[in-house]
């Protein structure tokens, strides 16, 4: 008999391990969740505090614009009824640009372009007609316009700012403008630097063709944008938050906004490594948090796994044992204090009682047909001893192959060996867990079917002499086998009387033709 060599390891040191693995799963899966939670928190606040900074930004810039075309507009209604005086002209717009210093110049145009006056004087403007794209839009639209940025003869990157002049009779003269110069220090460029913030984060806004009004890095102003679906969406009204890369291909969270009245985009981004650097701290501080709980919870794991796995390494030490004298009462002292326990003490105080009795009983019941692997004839002789003690009803197959000589003749015993095999195999497949195959013998099978009618084994029967006639056999080409069927009743009440009948219904099927069963009195003719 195979020896086991013992377990190396003990429940107690089982249990530790995979509480240990559970504990480390479930550390790892919060960390895990923790670190997902508190990233697209981080991110969410990013997004959000940019998109509000990009708002802001607009607002203001807004708010900006809105006030300028207001005091422009002051200054048409105050030149529409004297466009012709040229001392109006000039002390209007000198006014004006003392009063808005966050303009750079201020001109008056008449409507076919001609600059009728601008402050700081420019003699060599003055008088002139202004050709420039810009500039003649604002003209063709007669209403107020905040242009585009673009450079002016002397090389200035501006953005010019028109209300127009309007007659009392409501005809349109031409317009007061004002330009705003971009790469110069004024109140544009405080009024968006004034919302810098901190942490890698930084503003921009460009114009409707994405050309740069302000950017942190001052050389970069002038730049036309490409793609940036960030710029994209708020030229297109919209005010939102988008994670996206910069032209760089750095991960940016972004937040923007549209200046309504010059369709300007405002954008507010940080780079997403920097809105994520708190994440690190925030889970080593998690971490050094848990691992004092978790010790303490290893530790009262551990008494509890004492505790529990005490009585059953006392019961195992018993257990290699139960042949010894003191075996019982070594096993009474055991304290099976929870029901599992008690239940595998009370387990093998009945097996010190029936150990000796079953060893001989199962080692005769566990012989085995050595070639086949089925139960051999002292083991069905055995099983049909328990279903007669039983008083069960059950059913015997008697099944013998037809013209196995032949084959053996023919095809020799390597051949007929690997046919009995295969045929033991086939009888085992159409067998149910409770049902005892045997070989008899040579040729002949015996099948024991517990609990069945005597339909249900004919139909059992007729299962296997199809798979056997239907199966492919090696070096062969065909094999049929016949089977007779008995169960127990009055006229056979013995074991030895069920199986002698069920020869005869063989003897039967094979005197009628072969491949077929026979039932009682009733012959299956072969399905062919």
């Amino acid at each position: 008999m195979k020896k086991f060599a013992p377990a190396s390891i003990s429940l107690r040191g089982l249990i530790l391990i995979f509480v240990l693995l559970a504990v480390i799963a479930t550390l790892c899966n919060s960390l895990f969740v923790a670190y997902e939670v508190q990233r697209d928190a981080l991110i969410k606040s990013a997004l959000e505090a940019n998109r509000a900074y990009a708002f802001k930004v607009a607002s203001g810039i807004d708010e900006f614009l809105r006030s300028v075309d207001e005091r422009l507009g002051y200054s048409s209604k105050v030149l529409g009824n004297q466009l012709n005086d040229p001392q109006v002209l000039k002390d209007e717009v000198k006014r004006l640009q003392a009063q808005d210093t966050e303009l750079n110049s201020v001109m008056v145009i008449d409507a076919t372009g001609k600059a009728l006056q601008i402050y700081p004087e420019q003699p060599l403007i003055t008088g002139t007609h202004i050709d420039s794209n810009e500039v003649q839009e604002a003209l063709k639209a007669q209403r107020p316009l905040v242009s585009h940025a673009y450079e002016t003869a002397t090389g200035n990157l501006i953005v010019f700012i028109s209300h127009p002049v309007l007659s009392p009779s409501g005809q349109y003269l031409g317009l007061i403008g004002g330009s705003i110069f971009i790469k110069q220090r004024g109140v544009l460029h405080t009024l968006i630097a004034s919302h810098a913030l901190l942490d890698g984060t930084y503003a921009f806004v460009a114009d409707d063709n994405r050309r740069l009004l302000y950017h942190w890095d001052q050389h970069r102003i002038g730049d036309v944008l490409p793609f940036s679906p960030t710029v994209d969406a708020a030229l297109q009204g919209e005010r939102g938050t988008m994670e996206a890369a910069n032209y760089k291909g750095v991960d940016m969270l972004a937040g923007y906004a549209q200046v309504e009245r010059a369709r300007w985009a405002v954008v507010t981004q940080q780079p997403r490594e920097q809105a994520l650097s708190p994440l690190g701290t925030l889970m080593r501080n998690m971490l050094v948090n848990i691992v004092p709980a978790g010790l303490i919870g290893l530790i009262l794991i551990f008494w509890g796994a004492t505790l529990i796995t005490r009585p059953l390494r006392h019961l195992a030490n018993s257990a290699t044992q139960l042949s010894a004298p003191e075996a019982t009462e070594r096993l009474g002292s055991v304290n099976a204090w929870y029901a599992e326990a008690a239940a595998i003490r009370s387990a093998l105080l009945n097996s010190v009682q029936l150990l000796q009795q079953k060893l001989g009983r199962l080692r005769r019941a566990a012989e085995s047909d050595a070639l086949t692997g089925l139960a051999n004839r002292r083991a069905m002789d055995e099983g049909l001893r328990t279903l007669d003690q039983s008083g069960q009803h059950y059913c015997a197959l008697a099944l013998d192959i037809d013209r196995f000589k032949r084959v053996n003749d023919t095809y020799g015993h390597d051949v007929g060996d690997l046919v009995l095999k295969q045929v033991a195999s086939i009888i085992q497949e159409h067998s149910r867990a409770e049902d005892l195959a045997c070989r008899a013998g040579g040729e002949e099978f015996t099948l024991l079917l517990p609990d069945i009618s005597l339909a249900t084994a004919g139909e059992v029967a007729e299962r296997i002499r199809l798979a056997i006639a239907t199966a492919v056999f090696e070096q062969i080409e065909s094999l049929t086998i016949s089977i007779g069927v008995a169960c127990r009743s009055d006229e056979t009440p013995t074991p030895e009387a069920i199986l002698k009948h069920a020869d005869e219904l063989l003897y039967q099927a094979k005197q009628t033709g072969r491949n077929r069963v026979v039932v009682q009195t009733l012959a299956v003719d072969a399905i062919d």
